[in-house]
């Protein structure tokens, strides 16, 4: 007797197609539901094998003659969904639809992110953020229960899946990517706040904010940086201050801590230290001695940049 029903394929290929983990390796699923899956590769993902009816599967490579290796597949698929997939009803009792799913909710629980941080500082290419904002969504969790309900009724693609995707898997490095998360400590920081804003700057604004700090550039990037205009690096500082003094107003007990560096001659790149990339370290203390440095020293800075 067949472990598994060509019905039970059915239900699989139908909660996969609506799943951020479709373009996921099974390598990796198997991985973390502790099952062990032959095939390596970026192309070894649920997708490859969903769009075939159980009968065809037979025919796949890899596949023919390997009745336990359908078995495989069929058995991470599920417990993959039963346990990380936070789209899954695949469980034992029917929910009532009223009933929340707080799955991500535990998940941020367990990582110290606060469920109310607020929508408008979570990164997303500006296509997202039209979305998100024509959808008036305020805080983190609201964000993520509109990826859900997204989710559930087309296949959900670019920068949101990959942070939800992030946030089921708990991967730090991809949730770190949308909000400031703080990598091997947990939580939510202003220092890697203004990292992402740095981040976000055109590669020339990055170059000017790094040679008027006294980085040596090459060449190279003499060359970059020259691209950019006066007008352009004018506008993109300002805007790029206004939203480093929003974030501090979320962050209001770091921001007196960094504020108070600057006043009293302390090391800023100390604050920032555990963002552990030099470079966009430099650009982000940067950006905070023009928002927290003595008037002349954000006198002294501005006159390099707006002077040349």
């Amino acid at each position: 007797m067949e472990k598994y029903s060509e019905a039970e394929w059915e239900h699989l290929r139908k909660r996969f197609f609506s799943s951020i983990l479709n373009d996921t390796e099974i390598a990796k699923l198997g991985q973390n539901v502790g099952i062990s899956w032959p095939f390596k590769g970026s192309d070894e993902t649920p997708a490859k094998y969903i769009d075939f009816t159980f009968e065809e599967l037979r025919d796949v490579p890899g596949l023919v003659g390997k009745q336990k290796r359908i078995h495989l597949l069929m058995d991470i698929l599920r417990e993959t969904l039963a346990f990380d997939d936070p789209f899954s009803d695949m469980v034992d009792t029917v929910e009532s639809e009223s009933e929340v799913d707080d799955t991500f909710e535990r998940i941020l629980a367990k990582l110290q992110i606060p469920t109310n941080f607020p929508a408008k500082f979570v990164h997303f290419t500006q296509d997202t953020n039209d979305l998100l904002e024509s959808e008036d969504l305020q805080t983190l969790v609201e964000v993520i229960h509109f990826g859900q309900r997204l989710a559930q009724n087309v296949v959900v693609g670019g920068d949101l899946k990959s942070f939800l995707n992030g946030l089921a898997h708990k991967d730090e490095v991809g949730i770190a990517k949308h909000i400031p998360y703080r990598r091997g400590e947990r939580g939510v920081h202003l220092a890697e706040a203004i990292g992402l804003i740095a981040i976000e700057l055109s590669e020339p604004i990055q170059l000017e904010l790094l040679s008027q700090s006294g980085v040596q550039l090459t060449d190279e990037e003499e060359a970059i940086r020259a691209k950019a205009s006066k007008l352009t690096i004018d506008g993109s500082i300002k805007r790029a201050i206004e939203k480093v003094s929003d974030v501090c107003q979320w962050f209001t007990s770091e921001s007196s801590d960094l504020e108070q560096i600057f006043s009293t001659g302390g090391s800023p790149e100390r604050f920032f230290i555990n963002m552990n990339q030099p470079k966009l370290e430099r650009i982000a203390v940067a950006l905070a001695r023009i928002k927290f440095g003595a008037l002349e020293q954000r006198k002294g800075f501005f006159g390099k940049i707006f002077g040349r």
